[in-house]
């Protein structure tokens, strides 16, 4: 039996090499439906800095050794694409059961909600500096990088202490290294107690916040050179947002950062081809790309034009031996985003209405997926499973997740099996929606392009690939329940996609031909609901997630 080299070194090229397996994967892609290269969303890529688009040859590409004629096209998130989870809502079966809602519905309700505490007068008030005992900063500090740092490794720990040393000395200065400082101090209070209350500024760190978000945004308005520090403080500041449920804040952050990046990468367009970017700088640049496309997933919002640079820019290196497991990671959960968006791209794109003018089974809005054939469809989703599975071996075997249930020792670890099920969910989503939503009777028929639902539920690899659809939904539910119940970047991540996997779950559940496959699910459904309420307050999403999945009834909760 082969010995697997484990060392740091040997680890980060095998998941590089990964990513440039994926990055030429997507030829077959092209190969496999029905256009010869990715649709051109014109309003898909950059909403800003438009330019990036084209100037692809500016950057290096992933690795040095792939051959530039070899590069695909780019596969990016398209606007207006069809995966968001207020997309199922609109599903008719499901309306009538849970209420009409809007694609934005989310969105609208979190760009309604008022800021906590402080923040909601942030400029009403003098700056008031907190009091800096040592002993305190530095528990906070550690309560930081035990429980932040390993899901956004931006700095080292040494790092920090140089700019914690500057603030004890001066004290108040309203530098950027203060800010950061104060957002490690936030967001190491907001995680110090799980179970703790969180109605007080003083439990969500806001003393420190306050002042944090002051300096960075000023440093915003007049800093006319892009600092890497300064996206640095921005990323910390989508952070603390996004700890605190809170997608866009959190986006806007994000994107302020990826916009300041842009700048910088401009300001260097002229030597890149020989540049090489600094570690701090690689990390920064893939955080402000992981956020922004979860964000753009999620809920379609404004691109900042970092995306495209994803295919180009080489992949950071652990410089701290302390640091490489929280690196692997970090390099691991970036390549699945970007399959994650070859998804997006290559089936709930908006494209049906360009290349199918035919009635096709109602699903909800245009998908591409709608436009493809059996054969086209079954290929398609069969070489982008195999990536993922590609991508799932590629993690060392020390680190790898074990698929199911089985407990694992920390959140990144669970981080990196939640995205597995999310893509293998959504991967295999248009099997279950075309059964789900049969064509009623007396319709015409569809276009010869798209599958008879008859036909359809008949084929036992059809029916297979609703299967695994099925018990992505279940496995990802089982898996979500524990990380909804704390604080992380992820919470209002993970709770929008449990709210979609109940929904895809109820749809099969209610379906002739699928029903058999779907477990008892009051037991996961109840679970979720609880870690929910924890979160939900009045007219927030949380809430509107739970009053949707409430009305979500299952047959097992029929046979009390």
């Amino acid at each position: 039996m082969e010995v697997e080299d484990a060392s740091p070194t040997a680890v980060i090229d095998r998941l590089a090499r990964i990513e440039s397996l994926l990055e030429h994967q997507s030829q077959q892609i092209n190969q496999l439906s029905t256009r010869s290269s990715p649709v051109s969303y014109p309003t898909s890529q950059a909403d800003y800095f438009p330019a990036y688009q084209q100037q692809s040859e500016y950057l290096p590409s992933t690795s040095a050794a792939i051959d530039p004629h070899l590069d695909s096209p780019q596969f990016l998130i398209p606007k207006g694409h069809a995966t968001l989870p207020s997309t199922l809502l609109s599903l008719s079966r499901v309306s009538d059961q849970v209420g009409e809602y809007q694609r934005d519905y989310f969105f609208e309700i979190e760009e309604k909600l008022p800021l906590p505490g402080l923040l909601g007068t942030l400029y009403d008030s003098p700056l008031i500096w907190p009091s800096l005992d040592l002993n305190v900063l530095d528990a906070l500090a550690d309560n930081y990088f035990r429980n932040v740092h390993p899901h956004h490794p931006l700095f080292s720990p040494s790092m920090f202490k140089s700019w914690q040393a500057q603030l004890i000395q001066e004290k108040d200065m309203e530098e950027i290294g203060t800010a950061i400082c104060y957002c490690v101090y936030a967001l190491g209070t907001l995680c110090t107690d799980q179970g703790g209350n969180y109605d007080t500024d003083e439990a969500f760190g806001l003393h420190f916040f306050q002042p944090a978000l002051r300096i960075i945004l000023h440093k915003l308005v007049w800093d006319f050179r892009p600092s890497v520090n300064l996206c640095q403080a921005l990323l910390l500041a989508a952070s603390y947002f996004s700890h605190l449920g809170r997608p866009l804040h959190s986006w806007k952050m994000a994107q302020f950062s990826s916009r300041i990046f842009l700048t910088l990468v401009e300001s260097r367009k002229h030597i890149l081809s020989s540049a090489e970017f600094e570690e701090v700088e690689l990390r920064t640049f893939w955080q402000c790309f992981t956020v922004e496309c979860d964000r753009i997933a999620e809920l379609d919002v404004p691109r900042s034009g970092i995306e495209p640079l994803g295919d180009r820019m080489r992949l950071p290196h652990s410089t701290d031996p302390a640091d490489n497991e929280n690196t692997i990671y970090f390099i691991a959960e970036h390549a699945i985003r970007r399959l994650l968006n070859r998804i997006h791209n290559s089936l709930y794109g908006p494209e049906i209405s360009q290349t199918s003018p035919n009635t096709v089974v109602p699903t909800g809005p245009n998908q591409a997926w709608q436009s493809l054939g059996l054969q086209k469809l079954l290929g398609l989703t069969a070489e982008l499973n195999r990536q993922l599975e590609e991508w799932y071996i590629s993690i060392p075997d020390w680190l790898r997740p074990p698929k199911g249930t089985v407990p694992l020792p920390n959140d990144r670890a669970r981080v990196l099996r939640l995205r597995y099920y999310a893509a293998r969910h959504i991967i295999h989503r248009p099997f279950v929606l075309q059964l789900a939503c049969r064509q009623p009777e007396g319709q015409s028929p569809a276009s010869s392009s798209v599958l008879s639902p008859d036909s359809y539920s008949e084929m036992p690899l059809v029916l297979e690939k609703c299967e695994t659809c099925i018990d992505s939904c279940v496995t990802y539910l089982y898996n979500a329940v524990e990380m909804i119940d704390k604080r992380s970047p992820y919470l209002w991540t993970f709770s929008q996609s449990c709210m979609a996997c109940l929904v895809m779950l109820w749809l099969a559940e209610n379906t002739p031909a699928l029903h058999h496959y779907v477990p008892p699910m009051r037991q996961v459904q109840s679970m979720v609901l609880n870690r929910l309420s924890k979160w939900a307050t009045k007219d927030s999403t949380f809430a509107a997630e739970a009053h949707i999945i409430k009305r979500l009834v299952f047959s097992d909760s029929m046979e009390d």
